[in-house]
């Protein structure tokens, strides 16, 4: 009985959407925040939503430095895609 239960389990979990996949990417600016954000966005997968982005400013010696990371999800491939 337990091996037909895991053999049934692992149909059903082959035949299951796919989660959403996520990620993220970073990068930085010594310019201004726009331009850190707007790099970071360049580097997102073709076909992705961007979820989120968040952007912290750095002080290094008298000057700032400007660090965004842009937040990603995208459906996965199907393999009839």
């Amino acid at each position: 009985m337990p091996r037909s239960l895991f053999l049934l389990l692992l149909v059903l979990s082959a035949l299951a959407p796919r989660a959403v996949q996520a990620g993220s990417v970073s990068a930085g600016s010594i310019w201004n925040q726009a331009n850190a954000a707007m790099r970071a966005r360049s580097q997102v997968p073709k076909g992705a939503h961007v979820t989120d982005t968040r952007c912290v400013t750095v002080q290094v010696r008298n000057d700032n430095h400007y660090r965004c990371t842009v937040t990603y999800s995208r459906k996965p491939k199907t393999p009839d895609s």
